[in-house]
């Protein structure tokens, strides 16, 4: 019964097409809110129901279903099929709250260690004949991907896609150079489905490749939509690096800050240091990049922009570069 009310609910709302998710919520009992880090929206009540924008498939209480189309957003607002909102308005359970097994990581993921073996990580071989300058191997690290859509702008964009591409243009550049550079996926994929696991094995793989220097890209996300600009980060005191690679970490750092000042015309939030899991447990000079606030409306407008996206990896290239060649 509760089922066909909804359905029918959502053919007068939304054109019997599709069902927004925070509705959903209401008329099943669950209370929504949206991980900034992993991109997920993640209702709890007397069940746990999980969804991601971009992906055909759920959780309901940790079970895995499939989807007829992929969620999407729409004007802001993530929205179902309304044929699977029916279908996941079924698998709610009634009754008391159920515990999820997901929980909300701390800003960019600071995860709890998980128990028992680590994951298996192929080594990568550095190149024989290093190339000149100072960074003979950088891995680059475009944060999130795949079920992990990052954060998400009023028009949908994901932080994801944006990164994504910021990062395979900041590898040709550097590649042209002569550097050799290794991304942590080279494609819209995550590295395991839970983010805590997530960004252990992108602390694990940067250390296999051993590289000269760890790139972390990701754009910011904030309640207040009048946040805007773009900030730096190094690795802060007690993290894996030793106190010579973190001040290494700290120039380069600097520099991008330098040359987005001189190029873009937004804020300047500056260089801090920070314990983002990617960057803290990094064995080698590591930097992480926020490019601009997806959640600002003027921000979100850049970012669609591929000559803005293409205009800012050549500013992380250009500042790599000239550290690379002092």
């Amino acid at each position: 019964m509760r089922t066909a009310f909804f359905l029918c609910f959502a053919a007068v709302a939304f054109g019997g097409e599709t069902v927004a998710l925070s509705e959903f919520a209401r008329q099943h009992g669950l209370v929504a809110s949206r991980d900034a880090v992993s991109g997920r929206d993640i209702l709890k009540g007397a069940s746990t129901v999980i969804v991601a924008p971009g992906l055909a498939s759920a959780l309901v209480d940790g079970r895995p279903v499939t989807l007829a189309r992929a969620v999407r957003v729409e004007d802001g607002r993530t929205v179902l099929a309304a044929e699977d909102a029916a279908k996941l308005g079924g698998l709610v359970r009634p009754g008391a709250s159920f515990p999820t097994s997901v929980e909300r990581s701390p800003e960019r993921g600071e995860p709890r260690p998980a128990p028992g073996k680590k994951p298996a990580v192929a080594p990568v071989r550095k190149p024989a004949a290093p190339a000149p300058g100072r960074f003979r191997t950088i891995v680059i690290d475009p944060g999130h991907g795949g079920a992990h859509t990052g954060g998400k702008g009023a028009r949908g964009t994901m932080e994801k896609d944006i990164v994504l591409e910021v990062s395979l243009a900041l590898r040709d550049r550097l590649k042209a150079e002569g550097i050799r550079v290794v991304l942590t996926r080279e494609s819209d994929r995550h590295l395991a489905p839970e983010v805590r696991d997530d960004l252990r094995r992108r602390a694990e793989f940067t250390n296999r490749v051993s590289p000269d220097l760890f790139l972390s890209i990701h754009v910011n996300w904030a309640e207040n939509k009048g946040a805007q600009g773009f900030e730096v980060f190094y690795p802060r005191a007690g993290c894996e690096a030793s106190a010579g690679e973190r001040q290494a970490g700290k120039r380069v750092a600097e520099a991008v800050r330098r040359v987005f000042a001189d190029r873009f015309d937004t804020p300047d939030r500056g260089v801090k240091e920070a314990g983002f899991y990617v960057i803290k447990n990094a064995e080698c000079p590591a930097v992480l990049v926020e490019l601009e606030f997806v959640s600002n409306v003027a921000g979100e407008r850049n970012l669609r922009e591929s000559s803005y996206r293409k205009k800012l990896a050549d500013a992380v290239a250009d500042a790599v570069l000239a550290e690379h060649r002092r």
